[in-house]
């Protein structure tokens, strides 16, 4: 069920587009794919992004998020979704709990991505809707709780730039 997309498909298809985010806060650093640097398990099946007409990284060509009824529609799927605009919290509160119990390593990364993004407001530039912030919420808690981070020039690269940036990605 928690098929073949990972957080970090959420961190390439989120390109801020805000001049209150630095340039080179908008994108991991040249040449560093965050996927090879963390080993999140897949959320949502390659049937679902299909469905939902959801680029993935290697075909994805436009800049920014994606349309967001995109990522409405991934929710729906799952029953996490009150309505057309609004999340239902509690419905991906339970979703968050039983994919910490299939992929135990991220337990504690996912405890905090729970508490830090479900129980408050969503940082992000207010034209963003509500699950693309949501979805960048927890991938940025997700990925700086990583326990799995491979050591390597570029992964370190990236975790430098992601702790220079995330003032501006979490509230």
């Amino acid at each position: 069920m928690l098929g073949i997309i990972s957080f970090s498909l959420l961190f390439i298809s989120f390109q801020a587009v805000t001049s209150q985010i630095p340039e080179h806060c908008r994108r991991p650093p040249p040449g560093v794919t965050p996927s090879d640097c963390c080993k999140i398990p897949n959320v949502f099946t390659k049937e679902d992004l299909e469905e939902c007409g959801v680029e993935d990284r290697e075909t994805k060509k436009s800049r920014g998020p994606q349309d967001c009824s995109k990522h409405v529609c991934l929710l729906k799927r799952y029953n996490l979704m009150k309505d057309d605009e609004t999340v239902d919290r509690a419905a991906i509160g339970d979703f968050l709990d039983k994919y910490r119990t299939e992929h135990i390593q991220f337990e504690d990364a996912i405890a905090k991505a729970k508490k830090k993004c479900l129980e408050g407001d969503l940082p992000g530039p207010p034209h963003i809707c509500e699950p693309t912030k949501l979805g960048l919420c927890i991938m940025v808690v997700t990925f700086q709780e990583c326990p799995v981070m491979e050591d390597s020039e570029n992964c370190k690269k990236l975790k430098d730039h992601m702790d220079e940036c995330k003032q501006y990605y979490q509230s």
